[in-house]
């Protein structure tokens, strides 16, 4: 990390400083994610970090600390402003880096699956302002799936879209309308414990900053929806009579009470009744983890094509998207 940070010195502004500072904490982080090491605690590695940037005796030691203060924790670049106060040539011109906050203006989308999130909220380097997007994904356990700092809200939407694909035609940024629109960000899963492996470098880039921003706006964050507490009997009922009305017969009460509830565990509330074909891969090698050779396991993988075309019914899914729900069955 430290041998790379010359970059740094070359850096035109604030803006620059942070996204070299989060590509070079990306690319290392990235880097131990592929070599699949164990053990890892991204946070007191960051915290080392900070201790060697105070050390390094160029200018870009100072550099990195402002970079660093940008993307950290409040704590966390509490120290990197100490360490910045007793460099007596510190670098003119990133004090900026320092002091970025929110502006209050947060903006949600959400794709046509319903299980794909965008948040876009505003921040500024002092007088500059920016937006942040978090790309968010629901269909397994909440997690980041791409991050950036973007000029303003047109490019955020832009590079969501890219990103998400055909879901997003045609969606649009909206004002957040209350803190259980923003239950999507409080849950987002990016912690020193919660290291999936297969993250993307774009993730691994916004590792720190991403959680630096959720905090930036925790006093518009709701509480964390209880995500293993709740009532699967509606959606049981439902399906029931949506299977026999289409089948004319009564789907494995067993096989349907497993599946619904399988459905439903750990998911974000508001995507319950909905299905993505990422979502139905995920939930075939949940249920593929159940009982081998079981009359329910067997059952519930029988009935999963038929809670898929279900849900994507009651979702009124267009057909090129339904269709991509279908083959994910298969």
């Amino acid at each position: 990390m430290l041998d790379g940070a010359g970059a740094l010195s070359s850096a035109a502004g604030p803006r620059e400083v942070e996204q070299i500072t989060a590509e070079l904490i990306g690319a290392e982080l990235f880097r131990v994610l592929e070599a699949g090491e164990d053990g890892l605690r991204f946070s007191v590695w960051f915290e080392e970090l900070v201790g060697a940037a105070q050390a390094v005796d160029a200018e870009y030691g100072s550099r990195l600390l402002y970079g660093l203060a940008a993307i950290a924790s409040p704590e966390q670049a509490e120290v990197c402003r100490k360490a910045l106060q007793g460099i007596a040539d510190a670098p003119e011109g990133l004090d900026d880096l320092l002091h970025i906050s929110a502006t209050g203006e947060v903006l949600r989308m959400r794709d046509a699956y319903g299980t794909r999130f965008g948040v876009i909220a505003g921040f500024s380097y002092g007088d500059t302002p920016f937006v942040y997007l978090f790309d968010i994904e629901g269909a397994e356990a909440v997690r980041l799936a791409s991050a950036g700092v973007f000029d303003d809200v047109d490019q955020a939407v832009d590079a969501w879209a890219a990103e998400v694909g055909e879901s997003a035609d045609g969606v649009t940024p909206r004002p957040v309308g209350g803190p259980e629109d923003l239950l999507c960000l409080t849950d987002l899963a990016i912690g020193d414990f919660h290291v999936f492996g297969d993250e993307s470098r774009v993730v691994m880039d916004n590792w720190f900053r991403a959680q630096r921003h959720i905090r930036d706006l925790a006093e518009l964050l709701p509480p964390p929806a209880p995500l293993f507490d709740f009532d699967a009997t509606p959606m049981i009922a439902a399906f029931t009579a949506w299977y026999e009305d289409r089948r004319g017969a009564e789907p494995d009460p067993d096989a349907v009470a497993s599946l619904a509830e399988q459905w439903m565990e750990a998911a974000l509330p508001e995507t319950w009744y909905s299905v993505s074909p990422l979502r139905i891969r995920t939930q075939r090698a949940l249920i593929g983890d159940w009982l081998p050779g079981d009359p329910v396991t067997l059952a519930a993988q029988d009935l999963l094509p038929d809670l898929a075309a279900w849900l994507a019914e009651r979702a009124k899914l267009p057909d090129h998207l339904r269709e991509q729900v279908v083959a994910a069955t298969k």
